[in-house]
């Protein structure tokens, strides 16, 4: 059993997880921002990370792909969810859910005899929860950029 049969097993089952994520985030009463979102925008900003994690997770890993790539993508996803007004912490907890989402979908493969053996399984479980606090570091990096220009401009329309 290989990595690329778990990032497979995500990518066999992107649909499912997307429509799984994007109604656990309508009915969460903590991200009340994201129910302005239609449906539509919220499957394809769901399923964007799903696609990272099946497409570009083994690249950042195993090959030296820049984690700038990455890092760069979701800190400008930080500053549009910023100019959208959608609080930082919404943001981060539906990474939160997306996550939870792929684990679910893991844990159910493999008490389907899909799975991978239990080293691989836990050895991937640690490349996405990395891959995800890059993510959300970047995603908090774009957003507080945001914040401190929009304090800036303030400032200097104060002064």
């Amino acid at each position: 059993m290989t990595f690329s049969i778990l990032t497979e097993m995500i990518r066999k089952n992107e649909y499912f997880l997307t429509r799984d994520v994007v109604k656990e985030i309508r009915r969460t009463p903590g991200i009340r921002h994201y129910r302005d979102t239609m449906d539509c925008s919220l499957h394809d900003r769901v399923n964007r990370v799903l696609y990272h994690i099946y497409k570009r997770l083994p690249h950042w890993l195993h090959q030296g792909v820049s984690k700038n790539t990455i890092f760069s993508l979701y800190s400008e996803i930080g500053r549009q969810r910023h100019r959208e007004g959608i609080p930082l912490e919404e943001m981060l907890q539906v990474l939160f859910l997306i996550r939870r989402g792929i684990f679910r979908c893991i844990s159910e493969q493999g008490t389907r005899g899909r799975g991978g053996p239990p080293d691989l399984t836990r050895e991937f479980s640690t490349d996405v929860n990395l891959f995800f606090d890059h993510m959300a570091r970047a995603v908090i990096s774009g957003y507080l950029e945001c914040t401190s220009a929009r304090k800036r401009v303030v400032k200097k329309q104060r002064a």
